[in-house]
């Protein structure tokens, strides 16, 4: 297959064979125009190369102009031979005879039958069903916490035992489906839940990521995931004004915002939940140089719990959308996270963070070495930047996608895609998609 520069195309070129991006990605079918834009989007993906078995010609060449005389002439030539050869052999007959329609054998109806799925069809059939069936179960957890946090707006009564086995269920959940989990993104149930809900869920499956990667026992397990789930509840019985505002708050709503950890700690307290838990969500807000609130304590001062929700409810908001600012990729929280500004954060639990979902996390998009674009699709705990990549676009020789394992000798990370380059992404693999489908 002939390669072509991309700076040497022209727009409106034609190729006298399909061009493609590379030996899988089909761009434009045969004498089809290569638009500017195309070219365009190409060239800001970072692609230099296209590849083709047949010759590039502008629209208007005469080697393109020949080129489709000939092949019409072509056409014309056989369909004139096939005319020629009917009428050689028609006569004049009278066919009255066989027109009666009342003899003719009834045509049997065939049942429609379901069209059979290919291999590769069959087997992304059965990820989105895994992963929907993991959304499923995401989404009912979510609703539990939304309704303890509204039972006890109406009521002021807490079920700690059964809180506390839900917690537990969480950390079995997180720990069978993790690459799954962590590719739901906020944006999913954003538009149906209560931000807040949707922040204290996100946040408890960080923690519970993190603390799985500490190898915690099962019950500093299933108590640093109760205490995860309730780290907001004192916040539901401050004016909703405070959290859902879009404009800065003012000097006394900013104080009555850092009262909520103390409300949090009562309602534990007095249901009873165990001193680290009670603790955990008295500190979520402590940093370690002492800037946070309410009590303003320092460094080893502050429970394990409340730094793992601290890193936890932080990488959350930096990742999703609030009422004054759009979501930053996870890549982005990351990096924040990891320059710890004025050591905010406990190095430690950082560290156990960026090993526990890499420095390119589950679900973020990417432009390797080789200058194919791939999905993040699981890691490996430990080795922050060798995560597992879905080539986009791609399948191995049974159906499946094509997913490597980074190898920094041989295949790189470049950086990862923005949020526009993916939308645009995206779309043009969803274009050439449905144009294979219709070929």
């Amino acid at each position: 297959m002939n390669s072509y520069k991309l700076a040497d195309i022209k727009p409106d070129s034609i190729f006298s064979e399909n061009i493609y991006v590379d030996n899988a990605f089909l761009l434009v079918p045969a004498h089809c125009r290569i638009s500017a834009e195309q070219l365009q989007d190409l060239n800001e993906w970072g692609f230099t190369q296209l590849y083709s078995n047949g010759k590039q010609h502008s629209e208007d060449s005469p080697a393109a102009a020949q080129e489709s005389s000939d092949s019409q002439k072509k056409e014309v030539k056989a369909a004139a031979s096939k005319s020629n050869s009917v009428d050689a052999k028609t006569e004049t007959i009278d066919a009255s005879e066989f027109l009666d329609e009342d003899s003719l054998p009834e045509i049997p109806k065939k049942s429609k039958e379901p069209k059979k799925m290919t291999a590769t069809e069959n087997i992304v059939a059965k990820a989105q069903a895994r992963l929907e069936e993991v959304r499923t179960t995401y989404y009912q957890f979510l609703d539990y916490i939304d309704g303890v946090y509204n039972g006890y707006l109406n009521d002021k009564s807490l079920n700690k035992a059964e809180i506390m086995n839900t917690a537990s269920a969480m950390c079995d959940f997180v720990r069978d489906n993790r690459g799954d989990v962590l590719r739901i993104t906020s944006s999913m149930e954003i538009d149906n839940k209560h931000f807040l809900i949707s922040h204290c869920m996100r946040s408890t499956v960080i923690a519970i990521t993190i603390g799985l990667q500490l190898k915690l026992p099962q019950d500093k397990m299933m108590e640093l995931a109760t205490a995860s789930i309730m780290h907001e509840i004192g916040m539901i019985l401050l004016p909703s004004q405070l959290y859902m505002n879009d404009k800065p708050l003012t000097a006394p709503e900013k104080l009555m915002i850092t009262t909520h950890p103390i409300v949090s700690y009562n309602i534990l307290k007095k249901a009873n939940f165990s001193l680290p838990m009670q603790l955990a969500v008295l500190e979520h807000h402590e940093r370690m140089n002492g800037s946070g609130y309410p009590r303003h304590v320092t460094g080893d001062k502050i429970s394990l719990y409340a730094k793992i929700i601290a890193t936890a409810c932080s990488f959350e908001a930096i990742t999703a959308p609030r009422e004054y600012k759009e979501e930053r990729s996870s890549y982005e929280a990351l990096l924040e996270l990891l320059r710890n500004a004025n050591h905010q954060y406990d190095d430690t639990v950082t560290k156990v963070l960026l090993y526990s979902i890499s420095l390119y996390p589950i679900g973020v998009y990417v432009y390797l070495s080789n200058g194919k674009i791939a999905q993040v699709v699981d890691v490996v705990p430990g080795q922050p930047k060798t995560p597992f990549v879905q080539i986009l676009g791609e399948t191995e020789d049974d159906g499946t996608p094509k997913t490597v394992q980074i190898d920094l000798s041989k295949l790189r990370i470049i950086r990862v895609l923005n949020k526009k380059e993916v939308q645009d992404t995206l779309t043009t693999l969803k274009k050439m998609s449905g144009e294979k489908k219709d070929s």
